[in-house]
């Protein structure tokens, strides 16, 4: 029988706790996540044979609703289930009790003034930050351990709208890859000439997730999700302080089929870190190298001449 999730275990344990074990109290205090939605993750989905995996709406909604819980131990089992209390010995002012309702503003007017969020995970109705907060979906096996999701040329039109579908998540290829551990990644596959003769097409580039745009750092190449561009990988200026905006610039020198690119920061959706690629196609060798090869192939005839000339005398 296939066992539950630690991280779904962990939300289980919430509702124990907060709620009595009773899933339709919890669903009533969180407000914006239903019943019917937390009853998923405790049964198998009869199609994947698997339990789902909590959405970060899911985990959102928790952490804002009670903000004394833990969102490292929500995330990842690590540390305590609550926080411990502030200096002052007393509970953490801010934690609903059993009479109170915590929920995000539903009126247009007031979220369009909610202010910037420095936690872990940014609140969905919160105007565009440089906080990404976490990967809408994360894919993970049985122990807990992130899984790399493929996202494949056939897959990547959909994934613009499907980033934050957890179904749409679950149904992508996985693959386990070495020295990947820390942080969520995610592969996608590189189609266009833009990066030669850095990465070329067809290539499978893993990204490690980037949670603030202020963490980029210039010239390093980036995979930028964004509602204009689509899914694109690029080097990035990051000029936000100075301009506003980033600058995508391709490898491939052929400035009139690839120029640069101004990406305003709220259009950015996701930003993943390259780690590695994966190379399917290589450069023919040049004339200069052929000639070089020729060389060498004669230079290595004529020692090899020259040793059986050396024993006969």
């Amino acid at each position: 029988m296939e066992i539950l999730p630690p991280i779904n275990q962990r939300v289980k344990d919430l509702i124990n706790y907060y709620s009595n074990g009773v899933v339709r109290v919890f669903a009533d205090k969180l407000e914006s996540i239903s019943q019917q939605t937390l009853n998923r993750l405790f049964n198998i989905d009869t199609r994947t044979k698997k339990y789902p995996v909590p959405t970060t709406d899911i985990l959102v909604a928790i952490t804002n609703m009670f903000v004394d819980v833990n969102p490292r131990w929500l995330l990842n089992g690590n540390g305590e289930m609550l926080l411990p209390p502030n200096k002052s010995g007393s509970e953490n002012t801010h934690t609903p009790t059993q009479n109170q309702s915590l929920g995000m503003p539903s009126d247009k007017k007031t979220t369009n003034n909610a202010p910037a969020t420095s936690a872990i995970f940014a609140p969905p109705t919160a105007p565009a930050t440089l906080n990404l907060g976490m990967p809408k979906v994360v894919a993970i096996n049985e122990n807990n351990d992130d899984l790399v999701s493929l996202v494949n040329t056939k897959a990547a039109a959909g994934y613009l709208n499907g980033f934050a579908d957890m179904e749409y998540i679950e149904n992508l290829p996985t693959i386990r890859l070495p020295n990947l551990k820390g942080g969520s990644h995610r592969a996608f596959e590189v189609k266009g000439h833009s990066m030669q003769p850095t990465i070329h097409n067809g290539a499978i580039s893993v990204g490690r997730w980037v949670e603030n745009l202020s963490d980029i750092r210039d010239r390093r190449i980036y995979i930028i999700v964004s509602k204009s561009e689509g899914i694109v990988i690029k080097r990035v200026l990051n000029r936000i302080n100075d301009s506003g905006r980033l600058i995508l610039l391709s490898d491939n020198q052929n400035k009139r089929e690839y120029p640069n690119i101004l990406l305003e920061p709220e259009d950015v959706q996701e930003l993943w870190y390259l780690r590695g690629s994966f190379l399917f196609e290589f450069p023919e060798p040049g004339e200069i190298n052929n000639r070089i090869s020729d060389l060498e192939a004669a230079f290595t005839i004529m020692q090899d001449e020259f040793k059986k000339l050396s024993k006969r005398s």
